[in-house]
This record gives structure tokens, C-alpha cells and sequence, in this order.
């Protein structure tokens, strides 16, 4: 039986991802979290083999839960789910380690299909993702840089805590920084993501899938 952890901080679309794959023959639902914090909690209580993981999540984004899944736990095949398609998200996603990429607008039965091409062995993207974005994962044009790959794990998750409207004491508090540290990684995150202004960080994550309003 394959393993899998659902999370997803809609309740919905996590019963609904659970009844349909426990439909399927040989996959057995062995845990869910609806934000990215309990998602690592119950990856350590369940050792999954397959995490379907929501990009945009409370506490913890997705993609910060990517990397730590892929530090700790490199065994583990996570496949994202996300209502955006854009190039640099889903090539971010891979350069992450994301085995799949499913999009939430398309057909349930690509959750099972992703699954098993997954468990297989194999890579997984939904249909409805354009060929050139496929290949633009494994061609990128010269010379050509996604920002998102340059961002460190720490970077991404005072991103996201600022795209979530949370104010420098806060990040320094949950993360147990200074304030300096933060407004610092804050300097370093418009350097990189070439904005003037800390505000238009929040549009930069909205954009690109990051967080949902």
C-alpha cells in the first residue's frame, strides 16, 4: 500500500482528494494537515510516501514545507497542488524537489493519476499545464532566471509571513529573530525580487501563487 499525507488548509478539498484516492486500489490515506507546521508534525508521526501538498498554507507555505520535507526526509515524494500555473512557480516547485504539480481547476481523477505516476516512479504535471511551461523546466531560455530559485529557505518563509500581513515583530517573534535580522532578510527579498517597495512584496506572492487573498 502506498502512504499518503494530505494538506491542504481547505477541509473540502482535503475530504475530497481522501475520497477519491481511497477509491483506488493500493494507496491508503495515512494522515492530514491543514497547515504547513502540523504537516511536518504528522510527516514524523506517519512517515508517509507520498505528501499531496497545498502551495498556499498557514504558518508554513509550501514551498518552506518542500524544502524541509527534502532536507529531512528525502524519501518522501510531494506532489503540489496549486490554482496557478505560471513558468517560475512550477519551475520553482521542481527545483525544490516536487515530484508533481497539480492544478486545483482541473479534473479530480489527476490527483489519482498523479499519485500512481508518482508511486511509479515517475514525474507528474496536470494536463492543463501549457507543453512550453513543461519545457521550460528542462530548457530554460539562456541566461534566464527565475528570482524564486535565489531566495534562501529562510527568505521564503518571511515572505510569506509578510505577504500574510504579518509585521516585523511578528516574523522576529515566530521566528525567533531580531527585528534587524528580519527587516534585513526584508532588504534582501526586494533586492532579489527587484521591488521598490516593501508592499509590493504582497502583490509579488499574490501573483505568483504564493498566497491566495
Amino acid at each position: 500500500m502506498t502512504r499518503v499525507l494530505i494538506a491542504d488548509d481547505h477541509g473540502l478539498i482535503r475530504a475530497g482528494l481522501k475520497a477519491t484516492l481511497e477509491k483506488e486500489p493500493g494507496i491508503t490515506i495515512c494522515a492530514e494537515a491543514s497547515d504547513g507546521q502540523e504537516t511536518l508534525e504528522r510527516i514524523e508521526a506517519t512517515k508517509p510516501e507520498i505528501v499531496i501538498l497545498d502551495v498556499t498554507m498557514p504558518r508554513l507555505g509550501g514551498f518552506e514545507v518542500l524544502e524541509q520535507i527534502r532536507e529531512s526526509h528525502p524519501r518522501i515524494k510531494v506532489i503540489l497542488l496549486s490554482i496557478h500555473d505560471d513558468a517560475p512557480l512550477v519551475q520553482s516547485a521542481v527545483a525544490l524537489g516536487a515530484k508533481g504539480f497539480i492544478l486545483k481547476t482541473g479534473s479530480i481523477t489527476d490527483v489519482n493519476a498523479g499519485v500512481k505516476a508518482v508511486a511509479a516512479g515517475d514525474t507528474y504535471f496536470s494536463p492543463a499545464i501549457s507543453r512550453e511551461t513543461v519545457a521550460h523546466l528542462y530548457a530554460p531560455a539562456a541566461g534566464e532566471k527565475n528570482p524564486l530559485l535565489s531566495l534562501s529557505n529562510r527568505e521564503r518563509e518571511v515572505l510569506h509571513m509578510i505577504a500574510e500581513g504579518s509585521s516585523a515583530k511578528q516574523i522576529a517573534d515566530t521566528l525567533r529573530l531580531s527585528t534587524k535580522t528580519v527587516e534585513a532578510h526584508r532588504t534582501s527579498l526586494m533586492r532579489k525580487l527587484k521591488v521598490r517597495k516593501a508592499t509590493e512584496l504582497v502583490r509579488y506572492a499574490l501573483r505568483h501563487g504564493l498566497i491566495e487573498i
